[in-house]
């Protein structure tokens, strides 16, 4: 797999990737720090300013295009300078995979690479949320070292929210 920043030049293949979620009745994309709610140019904006200078509220942050050769199969978000109190109510890491691409083990490549990417920010551990009827994303962290510190509904009536906590110090 490759990450890297997006580009202006993405605008195409981030509509589409957005099309294919709400063609599969999904309005909320994971990951994607408002994509389908933005002008595209101002959301690019956003991204990079965040991975340069950071956000007052949430520090700095990156936001990566996963790509398996040319196609787009997902986005990961990477926040490394959140407070603890953000980092317990939303986590670190945030990752979403096109519908047509799930269940082909992306996810657990991606949150590998987000792992390597937290250590070398100096990053001793992160905290990863999913809902809990999500088994595939809690499968996902389990299999990169996750530990489940608590559920909670707080963040949206109905549905219970788990939290997981990966340490970082001697993971290869």
């Amino acid at each position: 797999m490759n990450f890297r920043l997006p580009e202006l030049f993405d605008k195409d293949i981030l509509r589409d990737y957005v099309q294919e979620h709400h063609d599969n009745g999904e309005n909320s994309i994971s990951a994607s720090l408002g994509l389908s709610s933005t002008d595209f140019a101002q959301w690019m904006e956003k991204i990079h300013r965040n991975a340069e200078v950071g956000d007052a509220q949430w520090g700095k942050s990156l936001l990566y295009l996963c790509f398996e050769g040319e196609k787009l199969v997902g986005l990961l978000s990477l926040r490394y300078n959140l407070p603890q109190s953000l980092s317990e109510a939303f986590g670190d890491i945030g990752y979403g995979v096109r519908p047509t691409e799930r269940r082909k083990g992306y996810a657990t490549q991606m949150l590998a690479y987000a792992l390597m990417v937290c250590r070398e920010k100096g990053m001793e551990q992160v905290i990863l949320g999913c809902y809990k009827d999500n088994r595939a994303s809690a499968k996902t962290i389990l299999k990169n070292g996750g530990v489940l510190l608590c559920e909670t509904d707080n963040y949206k009536k109905g549905r219970i929210s788990q939290y997981y906590t990966i340490a970082l110090g001697n993971r290869p």
